[in-house]
């Protein structure tokens, strides 16, 4: 600090030895450098003032999973959570993932926060991401989907701020909104709303009541298409969340001017299919949802969540708000989502889950898309640190695209009207540090061996499409591998 005091004295010195005026001149050199003392010493006392009380605290957060995928004739295996028709219709007809990925894919988040001697505080967070399939240590090619997936601050307890806002916080930037939740075992997002915007969350009304409101901009496509490269603002949604006690309303209208106009062109979404020539330009989304922490159905400890969703026109994408623009003017969806988890003994928990959705005229008028899956993991603990997890899916889906098309290759295909059955049993020897009964703690490391089979019907619905694909046909097929997943 003398130092650093000395030198600002030094230069302070020289540049009025410079460029001082005539009636500074007038001065004494002592006189002058007492001004200055004076002056650099009101400068330190401003900052010590400044920065009294504050505090910053750095915490850095992750996820990833990597494994190694291996089918029954020795060679790389086909898998995902999103690998059948249906999956393809929003993204979330999902059958469970354990023993089921083959994905390499990392999360790092970096969170900075400042609290302040008035009781106020600012974070700031940014999140890198990246996602590869190949088993490679070093990967140099598309396969890569490197991201900065969040970067935004957050400020909140502002001293000027009273009432319902009192503790409310406002934040600005890119981001995940802070009233998403999922479904981990089948690792589908019952709600996914994220972009670039602003809001305030937290306007606390009375003790049971509180909303969050926001506004963002986003492009239409998802995560780690490669043939998705609009980097424009085409979507615009507003969203209320309220949440009394354990229930949640959520309410969205979105904008997208021009997206009408876009006709008969490729899809907006990345996807090899051809959009109509009657797709929305607006569209709302609703949910309903029930957040139950301590009890699983009312009927043990544990926790379930319970969701019903609707949504027309461009909300007709009921997993990642406002995500699709192919949909059309009249495109309606309805979904249900129900899961939980409970412990059964001090050996045994189970997570049953089921999702349903029933969609019309979504992206040609007259068609029709109805799916349902229900996945059931269990685990039972061995010894302390060693686990037997079982899971078993069923996805039944029954599609009528009435003519969507799509490209293949260099000619132009149309989708077929499929409907039939997916079933994926697996069993995975799990290790595992820290409570072995909690089928939600992380680190994991697994060993296991998958079974899936599927109606041949589905075989047929695409050219393009993984069932029916060389190798990989109706039949049964085995899996096995080694997975680690891990998150803190």
């Amino acid at each position: 600090m003398h130092k650093a005091k000395t030198a600002r004295l030094a230069l302070a010195i020289a540049g009025m030895m410079v460029g001082g005026s005539a009636a500074a001149q007038s001065l004494t050199l002592e006189q002058r450098l007492a001004q200055l003392e004076e002056k650099i010493a009101r400068d330190e006392q401003q900052q010590k003032e400044a920065s009294a009380g504050t505090t910053n605290t750095f915490r850095f957060s992750g996820y990833a999973r990597s494994g190694l995928l291996i089918n029954d004739k020795g060679r790389g295996g086909r898998a995902g959570p999103a690998i059948s028709p249906a999956s393809s219709i929003g993204g979330d007809a999902h059958i469970g993932r354990l023993g089921n990925e083959k994905d390499h894919y990392i999360e790092l988040g970096f969170h900075n926060q400042t609290r302040f001697s008035n009781g106020s505080w600012a974070n700031f967070k940014a999140l890198l991401a990246d996602g590869s399939s190949s088993p490679d240590p070093w990967v140099q090619n598309n396969d890569n989907n490197l991201n900065i997936r969040q970067v935004y601050v957050e400020m909140g307890d502002l001293p000027s701020f009273g009432g319902a806002a009192q503790h409310a916080s406002l934040w600005a930037g890119k981001r995940f909104d802070g009233d998403n939740f999922d479904l981990h075992f089948t690792d589908t997002d019952i709600v996914f709303l994220g972009g670039t915007g602003g809001g305030i969350s937290n306007l606390q009304w009375n003790e049971q009541w509180r909303s969050d409101f926001s506004i963002y901009g986003r492009s239409f496509g998802d995560l780690g298409s490669s043939r998705y490269d609009d980097n424009n603002v085409q979507n615009l949604l507003l969203t209320s969340n309220q949440f009394y006690g354990n229930w949640q309303w959520m309410l969205t209208g979105m904008s997208a001017n021009g997206n009408d106009e876009l006709k008969g062109r490729a899809s907006t979404t990345g996807s090899y299919a051809l959009r109509s020539d009657d797709t929305a330009k607006h569209g709302v989304f609703t949910m309903l949802a029930w957040h139950d922490k301590n009890r699983f159905y009312g009927l043990a400890p544990g926790s379930s969540t319970h969701a019903i969703q609707w949504g027309k026109g461009l909300g007709a994408e009921t997993r990642q708000i406002g995500g699709d623009g192919d949909l059309t003017r009249n495109a309606s969806a309805l979904r249900l989502a129900t899961f939980g988890v409970m412990p059964l003994s001090d050996r045994w928990s189970v997570a049953p889950s089921l999702l349903a959705q029933h969609s019309e005229d979504r992206y040609r008028k007259g068609d029709r898309y109805d799916w349902a899956t229900i996945n059931l993991r269990a685990s039972q603990a061995i010894t302390e640190n060693f686990a037997l997890q079982y899971e078993a899916s069923w996805l039944y889906m029954d599609l009528k695209p009435n003519g969507r098309s799509y490209q293949d290759g260099g000619s132009i295909a149309t989708y077929n009207a499929v409907k039939g059955d997916v079933y994926k049993l697996t069993f995975a020897p799990t290790f595992k540090v820290g409570n072995i009964n909690d089928m939600l703690v992380r680190p994991e490391i697994r060993l296991f061996a998958t079974w899936m089979n599927w109606s041949k019907a589905l075989d047929n619905y695409a050219l393009n499409d993984d069932f029916g694909s060389a190798g990989f046909t109706a039949g049964g097929s085995w899996n096995f591998g080694v997975q680690a997943e891990v998150w803190f």
